[in-house]
């Protein structure tokens, strides 16, 4: 799979991670409507009176006196957690992994026809390291995103993938740096 396809497995994921908690945030916030609702009635004494209680019936039967300031403090707690999921930052790393990758399997073809004309490498090194800087910067604005509240499960899973992405690079340009040695070719 190329590192353009992992990435945008990855990107889904989060993603989907990300809609499904604004879809529990709507859920979240109509109960703690509710639950706001329930406590004017009962500071209002209107508990008892059913046509006033009608609006928030499908609650009624998880809502206690007892139970509301407890309800409450959960959905409250519940709202916080779903809220630090936060959208993903368009940072531009899609566009700069696919530079790389090109750029890589231009060296690996160069590599599988056994060029060693310094020519193509020099253009090579040129091209590489202006996309290798793009990525990198791009990384760190994808890194100060992660960096915000970092242990949560859907930013560990993406930002795990993206070290596999980067890890990949690394490998690739390694094997190229390597053939360019032992050809002594700069670059």
């Amino acid at each position: 799979m190329s590192l353009v396809k992992d990435w945008r497995a990855a990107k889904k994921r989060y993603d989907t991670a990300y809609q499904q908690a604004s879809k529990q945030i709507k859920a979240v916030n109509k109960r703690l409507t509710a639950v706001e609702y329930y406590l004017h009635a009962m500071r209002d004494h209107l508990l008892s009176d059913k046509a006033h209680m009608r609006k928030i019936d499908a609650y009624l039967d998880e809502l206690t006196p007892e139970t509301i300031e407890d309800i409450q403090n959960g959905l409250f707690q519940e709202l916080q957690e779903l809220s630090e999921i936060e959208a993903r930052p368009e940072a531009g790393i899609e566009r700069a992994l696919m530079d790389v990758e090109q750029i890589l399997e231009a060296a690996e073809k160069l590599i599988a026809r056994g060029d060693i004309s310094a020519s193509q490498w020099s253009q090579y090194r040129e091209v590489y390291d202006r996309s290798a800087h793009r990525l990198m910067d791009v990384n760190d604005v994808f890194d100060e995103f992660c960096n915000k509240r970092a242990n949560m499960e859907s930013k560990l899973a993406l930002r795990l993938d993206h070290a596999t992405l980067l890890k990949q690079i690394a490998q690739r340009s390694r094997a190229v740096h390597t053939y360019l040695k032992d050809h002594d070719i700069e670059g």
